[in-house]
């Protein structure tokens, strides 16, 4: 359901932005609405919550955001409040900046590696999966332990897992299934 309510929220205002030419723009403010939210999360707390009054969340809203952002986006998120959908702000915005990069025919990827990747191998990989998946793919290494060697690979709905971890695995599913 949550997804449902960000979708449409985010369609309906990119629509709007698209058809003025500022969807670029309006991108831009809602990535810097996320990073404020992101660093103070007592923000969205006080958004969220019900004892709060709609006239003084949008008070709080327009002392912080007005001059930082347009008056379109400020006047998006008083209807998001209106509409008691505060608890969807991040996930409308992350739908939004998806049906931007899907306008500019780019993908956001996430290389999942034990150890960080040199910058190197960050834009050699980068350009494969450009290659393979046919967009511009904006790639972002993230560390984890966990992953012995390899890479994990998110691209969208696509999972690319070449860890050892994983290799190991599929050797010994086929081993498995050897018959004596």
């Amino acid at each position: 359901m949550a997804k449902l309510v960000a979708k449409k929220y985010a369609k309906a205002l990119f629509g709007a932005a698209f058809d003025a030419g500022k969807y670029d723009t309006v991108g831009d403010e809602l990535l810097f609405i996320l990073k404020y939210l992101e660093d103070e999360p007592e923000l969205y707390r006080i958004l969220k919550n019900p004892l709060v009054i709609t006239n003084e969340k949008k008070e709080i809203l327009n002392s912080i955001f007005k001059g930082n952002v347009s008056q379109e986006v400020l006047n998006f998120l008083y209807i998001v409040i209106d509409k008691k959908r505060e608890e969807h702000i991040e996930p409308i915005i992350e739908e939004y900046i998806a049906l931007v990069n899907d306008a500019k025919n780019i993908m956001e990827a996430v290389a999942v590696t034990a150890v960080p990747l040199s910058n190197e191998m960050l834009i050699k990989l980068q350009e494969t999966l450009s290659k393979s998946l046919g967009k511009d793919v904006q790639l972002k290494n993230k560390i984890d332990t966990g992953v012995v060697g390899g890479v994990f690979v998110k691209a969208g709905d696509k999972v690319m897992d070449g860890t050892i971890k994983s290799r190991l695995e599929r050797i010994q599913k086929q081993i498995l299934q050897v018959k004596y």
